[in-house]
């Protein structure tokens, strides 16, 4: 339980980043009538950008915790 509460921020970026992931899949893609194509593009990038906020939390939080000790 205080390994979930340390790192909360960081599991919560990363399980953003997973749900914006699987929304991109399961929304998918498609051309219209007028030959475009129409898919979520901006999940991807919103996917990377969680993930790279995880990261950055994730070390942010194991050097504040070792400095602690």
């Amino acid at each position: 339980m205080k390994f979930l509460r340390q790192y909360k921020i960081s599991i919560l970026f990363c399980i953003s980043g997973m749900l914006c992931l699987m929304a991109y899949n399961i929304i998918g893609s498609s051309v219209d009538q007028n030959g475009l194509l129409v898919e979520p593009f901006g999940l991807i990038p919103l996917f990377w950008l969680f993930q790279l906020l995880a990261l950055m939390a994730l070390l942010v939080t194991l050097v504040k915790h070792r400095n602690a000790q």
